[in-house]
């Protein structure tokens, strides 16, 4: 028996598994292909539309998008012009409420729920290819400032539509 490593049975049943795997179509779910094919292809915000008083959250989630956009390389980002695709971000709701205040007037917690649907049109024609349905977050944070709290959710809920561009099925 070989001390040092892998004995051979079990190394070739390892390699095995890994091409019996390969060969039936399982991969990363990294390396599967988007609703925006393949990652080059070109991705600009038709606009973000929020029944909302602030006025710093479309910022924020455009800004979270193309973020999330580029670490994933679902497509190419571009701030203006033509485009392959263009996504419409409508904010159904978001609510934040303050629990808690410290003596210097600071909020202790933020109960805050975000939901959003997100429309894909084609660039050309103008004609929607993609709803993402309703997609919704909801947590409790403990940040100081309501838009430093904010900022996470609107990652978290960005990040849920980045895995959403995934699903082609």
């Amino acid at each position: 028996m070989n001390t040092k490593g892998f004995p051979p049975l079990l190394l070739a049943c390892l390699c095995l598994v890994v091409l019996l795997s390969t060969a039936c179509g399982y991969h990363l779910a990294a390396d599967t292909p988007t609703i925006l094919g393949d990652g080059s292809k070109t991705l600009k915000v038709k606009g973000v539309d929020h029944p909302t008083l602030h006025e710093w959250l479309p910022y924020n989630i455009r800004s979270a998008l193309r973020d999330e956009i580029g670490a994933r390389h679902l497509a190419q980002w571009v701030d203006s012009g033509p485009a392959d695709y263009e996504i419409q971000i409508k904010v159904l709701s978001y609510t934040s409420r303050e629990w808690g205040r410290t003596t210097i007037d600071q909020s202790l917690l933020y109960a805050t729920t975000i939901s959003i649907e997100a429309i894909i049109y084609k660039g050309d024609t103008n004609t929607e290819i993609w709803r993402s349905g309703v997609l919704s977050y909801y947590d409790n944070l403990d940040k100081p400032g309501e838009k430093v709290a904010a900022t996470e959710f609107i990652t978290q809920i960005v990040r849920l539509l980045a895995d959403k561009l995934r699903s082609t099925f």
